[in-house]
This record gives C-alpha cells, structure tokens and sequence, in this order.
C-alpha cells in the first residue's frame, strides 16, 4: 500500500480536488484507518461495495480518474472489484463532478461501485450507494487503539456537531459548523439545507462566523451563529440568528459587525460567556416565526 503514515497523509493534498482543506482533512484520516486494515471499518465499506466477504487491498487518496478529475478515495478489494467513494462533511456539498466520476469508472474493465459517505443516508443519487459517518463511528467504537479513539471523537464532535463547543474552538476549529449544521437537522429534519459561511478573518478574528440556512428547497435568507461584538474587532462574540425576511420574537438591532448585511430582523442571546449548546442553538431556532 503507499505510505500509511498518519501525519503525511493529512499534509497531503492533490491540486484540482473539489475538497476543501476539512474535507480533505477527513478523507485523510479515514484512509489511513482503512490503510491499517481495521476490521469493522473495511467490512462496512466492503459491504456498500457489495463484496461483504472480500479483504480491502489498496486505498488511493485522491487518485486522478482521466478527465473526470480527481475522486476522494478509491478501493481496491482483494477479488479485484473496486469502489470510488466520494465524501462529504456537510449537506448541499457540491455534486456537480459526481457523473464524471461514474462515466471514469464505466470504462475500466470491471464497473466500480460508487459509495457516498455523508452525514444522511435518506437520498444518495443513482448509482452511489450511501455509508454515513456514524456508521463509521459504530464500525470504530470498540477498537482500543488510542488513535481510533480519538479519531472516533474527531467525528463525533468535529463532524456531527455532538457537545457544546467553547468560544476558542467556535472560532479555530470546525466544531462551531458541525453543532449548528447537527441543530438544523435536529430542529428541522430533512426539510434544511445549510452551508457554512464566515467573513473573512482579520487578525485571527472574524466580523461573524456560522451557518445560511434555507427550508423547503427555498432561498438560504436565514443564518445563526457568531457576530463579533465591536468595530474594530473584539474578542468578544453575541451568539445571534438573522433572517432576511422571516421575522423573529424577541428582535434586537443589527449589530455594527454586519452593517453590510441587507437582512431586516436579528436577535440574539448575548455575549458568548460559555460553550455553545445545541439547547441555545434550539432557543434561537425557535424565535423565527415561520408560517
């Protein structure tokens, strides 16, 4: 297999990949928990491949498919069947690059299966074949080696939003996405679509920071997460939910951090003073009053 170090393969990254660094970051440290062969975690994807009984062989990172560009992972299994997967760490991922993928693999000898590891398994479009990340956590819950421990953690937390999250990782890490997108889905099922957006740091520090949502196949015209507190910028962040049209109880003014923002109704629950919970992100939630 090529090099299994844990630490070259998360420095690792191929130009032309449609992931961004987290993803890529990921995909990475998946790999090399296949790369070590373990057990749970091969079957699982075996499985999705259907070749239950077959042992996982080589996994490519980020292998350049021709023309089709460069897919996330592909997996050799020992009879010779192989799966290209493609993964994702948010909903509404782009997929724009998903039929070139499959018309790559329709012309090698044997048809690949095509696997879409994600954090739904409700809609996978034809033919991938969905395997979620709490699968993967199920398949390495019981492993004793420490790194899978952690790497069990690092998904829990960095990826499926579970814990509250202190001000200092909202704003250095992926945890502050992954609790709001998890509060979404949570508060409103299969009906959201989100994407993470942030302004652009300055110093280490950002005017906001958070989640654009929509409901219903609508416009993303609403966001809740952090807004710095002053101009220039502060360390102090108000943990706030906005909305371009929807109104909300409890409103109060836009803050100067946003003035660019042409969204007419805000409220908030104050300065950030402790970690983030889902329970305050399902407060501010509450506050838009849909129809």
């Amino acid at each position: 297999m090529p090099d299994s170090n844990l630490f070259t393969m998360l420095s690792a990254y191929r130009p032309g990949s449609p992931a961004n660094p987290f993803e890529n970051y990921c995909t990475s440290a998946l790999a090399y928990f296949l790369q070590r062969g373990q057990h749970m975690l091969t079957a699982l994807f075996a499985q999705a491949a259907s070749v239950p009984s077959e042992p996982l062989v080589v996994v490519e990172v980020q292998p350049r498919l021709a023309d089709a560009g460069v897919a996330d992972l592909v997996l050799t299994f020992e009879g010779g069947a192989r799966a290209v997967v493609e993964v994702q760490v948010e909903p509404g991922a782009d997929e724009r690059h998903l039929p070139a993928l499959e018309a790559a693999g329709a012309g090698w000898d044997a048809s690949p299966a095509f696997i879409l590891l994600g954090l739904r398994d409700d809609y996978v479009p034809s033919p991938w074949r969905p395997v979620t990340w709490l699968q993967v956590v199920e398949a390495l819950e019981d492993d004793p080696d420490p790194l899978a421990r952690q790497f069990t953690e690092f998904v829990l937390r960095d990826i499926l939003g579970l814990g509250a999250v202190p001000l200092d990782q909202g704003i250095t890490t992926n945890r502050l996405y992954a609790l709001g997108g998890a509060a979404l889905r949570q508060h409103f099922g299969a009906r959201v679509q989100y994407q993470n957006s942030e302004s652009r740091p300055i110093g280490g520090k950002y005017r906001y920071r958070g989640t654009t949502f929509g409901i219903d196949g609508g416009e993303m015209s609403m966001w809740n997460g952090i807004v710095n507190e002053e101009v220039p910028l502060s360390d102090h962040y108000h943990f706030m939910i906005e909305s371009k049209e929807t109104r909300l109880s409890e409103p109060v003014p836009q803050p100067r951090a946003t003035a660019d923002w042409k969204w007419a109704h805000w409220s908030g629950l104050g300065r950030v003073v402790r970690p983030l919970s889902p329970e305050q992100y399902e407060e501010l939630l509450g506050r838009l009053l849909l129809p």
